[in-house]
């Protein structure tokens, strides 16, 4: 049976996307840990999925988070190697799900829970960004307001919490950075906004509302998520706050 607060992350480098999602989730690994979560951390290199089946089998987390680019049916990790595909995902069963990774939401994550996981959270659509400067994106003004929403998932579990809980308190953090967006006079707000909007419908959850991953949390610690960033090479994404920003946007934001 699946161990409560023990956690597997994955967290490939191999180009700007994951970089700087990997960097974000940096983050709530360090958070997962101050609250006594056994994390272990497959970052860069050991983003495969021989690492990752070997930490599932051998640790038996009850949950993993796996950041990668994805497709309807596909996980993928470091240089995009496949970790997970439709009918290839039953090393998950048991366990809580979160994959930060496009449209997994489609048909993988449908399957996953079918083949016995507890649940899956993810994206059914492409999850996209943008931000101003190559850095930790909860450092960047643009990049911040995607992925509190994304770590709130991760802080609630680490909590705790229940997946339906975690998944609820996201789309609250959602909301707020619309409305905080919405009400701003900025060149980039419009689009912003729309993005934001954009990912919070994308984002899914199936299974089990009341799955849990973790011991109920010691009285909380406060970790502040841009003082956490995790130092790696970065390749720049700069959207430039231009006359031509749609047009920008659709061409060089991130996406997983």
């Amino acid at each position: 049976m699946p161990r409560l607060s023990v956690a597997t992350v994955t967290r490939p480098d191999s180009d700007t996307a994951t970089r700087l999602a990997s960097l974000a989730v940096g983050s709530a690994v360090a958070y997962m840990r101050s609250r006594q979560i056994d994390v272990e951390d497959l970052a860069s290199s050991r983003a495969t999925r021989s690492s990752v089946v070997s930490s599932l089998t051998g640790r038996d987390p009850a949950l993993f988070i796996g950041v990668g680019h994805g497709s309807a049916s596909v996980f993928t990790g470091q240089n995009q190697e496949k970790i997970f595909w439709k009918c290839n995902c039953r090393e998950l069963a048991g366990r809580v799900t979160f994959l930060l990774s496009c449209l997994t939401g489609r048909e993988l994550g449908p399957d996953i829970v079918s083949k016995g996981g507890r649940c899956y959270m993810g994206y059914n659509e492409e999850f996209i960004w943008v931000q101003e400067r190559a850095v930790n994106p909860l450092e960047d003004r643009l990049g911040r307001p995607f992925f509190e929403p994304v770590l709130e998932i991760c802080k609630r579990l680490a909590d705790g919490e229940t997946a339906g809980r975690a998944f609820r308190a996201s789309i609250d953090k959602w909301n707020y950075w619309i409305d905080y967006w919405s009400r701003q006079r900025d060149p980039v707000a419009a689009v912003v906004v729309m993005m934001l909007k954009w990912d919070r419908d994308a984002q899914v959850l199936y299974g089990d509302e009341n799955a849990v991953a973790a011991q109920p949390a010691p009285p909380a610690v406060t970790v502040a998520w841009a003082t956490t960033a995790v130092a790696m090479a970065l390749t720049p994404l700069i959207i430039p706050l231009s006359t031509s920003i749609y047009e920008e946007a659709s061409k060089s934001g991130a996406k997983m």
